[in-house]
C-alpha cells in the first residue's frame, strides 16, 4: 500500500507544474480570457504526461494516485474545449471533447483492479456528468455552425444520462438542462409541435433541479446545525 502512494521526484515536479498551470488557466478562465487559458491549461496537461502514461491500464504501481490526476486530467481537458469553442476554434474543441467520449467508453467496466466505475479515472467528474456536458458542448459547436440536425442528436444524447447537473471541481457550470436548446433547434426546423413538447421537458426539469435544490439545502441546513 504504502509502495503504491510512494512519488518519486521527477513524478512530484511534475505534479507541482501540473497545479501551477492548472490554476492559472482556471484564474484565466473565469476572467473571459480563453487565450490565456488555453496557453495554461496546455502547460498542465504536458506536465501531467509525466506523471500518467499511456498505459495506464497497465499501470500497478502509484495507481491510486494515477487514477485520482487521469480524472483530473479529464477535468482540465473538458475546460480546455471549452475554451476552445468559447474561442472559436470549434474543431479543435469537437476533437478534445470527442476524445474524452471514446475515453469513457474504454473505461465503462463495472470494477477495475477492485475501483468501482465512478471513480475510475473520473474523479472529480463522474461519467454521467462528463458525458452530459460533453454531447452539450458539441451541440453547441453544431448549433453555432448551424448544423442544426447534428445539433439536436448531441443535446438529445446528452440527455440520456441520469444526471442533469454538472458540478466540476474548479468549473462551476450551471444545472444542466438541455431541454430548451432541443426546443430552438425544433423552432430553427421548423417541428413546432416537438418544439413545444421540448419545452415541456424543459419545465419539467428545472422543477426536478429545483427539488433537488430544496433537498440539498435542508441536508446542508442539518449538517450545520448538528
Amino acid at each position: 500500500m504504502y509502495e503504491e502512494l510512494r512519488v518519486n521526484s521527477e513524478e512530484s515536479d511534475a505534479i507541482d507544474s501540473f497545479n501551477k498551470f492548472r490554476y492559472r488557466g482556471f484564474d484565466y478562465f473565469y476572467q473571459d480570457e480563453y487565450d490565456g487559458a488555453i496557453k495554461n491549461m496546455e502547460k498542465a496537461l504536458d506536465a501531467i504526461e509525466t506523471y500518467i502514461p499511456i498505459n495506464i491500464k497497465f499501470t500497478l504501481v502509484n495507481l491510486s494516485h494515477r487514477l485520482l490526476f487521469l480524472g483530473l486530467k479529464n477535468e482540465l481537458l473538458l475546460q480546455l474545449g471549452i475554451s476552445y469553442r468559447k474561442s472559436g476554434f470549434c474543431f479543435k474543441a469537437k476533437e478534445i471533447f470527442e476524445r474524452l467520449i471514446h475515453f469513457t467508453e474504454d473505461f465503462r467496466v463495472g470494477d477495475f483492479l477492485g475501483f468501482e466505475e465512478m471513480i475510475l479515472g473520473y474523479y472529480p467528474i463522474s461519467r454521467n456528468e462528463l458525458l452530459s456536458t460533453l454531447w452539450s458542448e458539441i451541440g453547441l459547436i453544431y448549433k453555432d455552425l448551424k448544423l442544426y440536425n447534428k445539433a439536436l442528436n448531441a443535446f438529445y444524447k446528452s440527455t440520456h444520462t441520469s444526471s442533469i447537473k454538472t458540478s466540476i471541481m474548479y468549473l462551476e457550470i450551471s444545472y444542466l438542462n438541455p431541454w430548451l436548446e432541443i426546443a430552438y433547434l425544433h423552432e430553427q426546423l421548423g417541428d413546432f409541435k416537438e418544439a413545444k413538447s421540448a419545452k415541456k421537458q424543459f419545465k419539467k426539469t428545472n422543477k426536478l433541479i429545483r427539488k433537488k435544490d430544496r433537498k440539498k439545502d435542508r441536508r446542508r441546513l442539518r449538517w450545520v446545525y448538528r
